[in-house]
Formats: C-alpha cells, sequence, structure tokens
C-alpha cells in the first residue's frame, strides 16, 4: 500500500487570507497536474528503488495540498496475504 501527499507552492499573487486557508489545508489544489499523473509519474520513478516494479502496489491514496515546502511524502507499508498491513 502506497500513501502519498503532493505538496505544490502557494502563489505569491494570492491574498494573504487565501494563502492562509491554503496553509491550513481548507483550500486544496484543484488545478493541473491531474493527481493521477502526480501518481504515475512518482511511482514509475520508484521502480527498482522502493519495489522492484509498481505492478506490486495493491492500494493507493493520493492527495495534493498547499506548502511554502513543495515535495512529496511517501509512505509504504507491506499488505499481508489477508488484505491486513
Amino acid at each position: 500500500m502506497v500513501s502519498l501527499k503532493f505538496y505544490r507552492h502557494i502563489q505569491s499573487s494570492i491574498s494573504k487570507k487565501e494563502r492562509e486557508l491554503r496553509i491550513a489545508g481548507a483550500h486544496r489544489p484543484i488545478v493541473k497536474p491531474d493527481t493521477d499523473n502526480y501518481i504515475k509519474s512518482t511511482l514509475d520513478g520508484l521502480n527498482g528503488l522502493l519495489w522492484e516494479d509498481d505492478n506490486q502496489i495493491v492500494k493507493i491514496v493520493a492527495e495534493k495540498y498547499y506548502s511554502d515546502h513543495p515535495r512529496v511524502e511517501i509512505e509504504v507499508e507491506e499488505v499481508n496475504e489477508d488484505g491486513n498491513t
């Protein structure tokens, strides 16, 4: 199972109030790139590093946020044959 959090840069051209809403997570990115594009490029880039191939992944949780420190946070959990982590 892979959990991905994508943190996008906050534009400098927005109001102070809007900036606070974005930092707090009340307003989240609904602009391109699409979340699925982030997922695909990230998972493909980690082939051979975190897993042999991303076809091993059985569950994905992905979210987009705003931040002053753009980054990607990745959590990987092994899923047992009974489906539990």
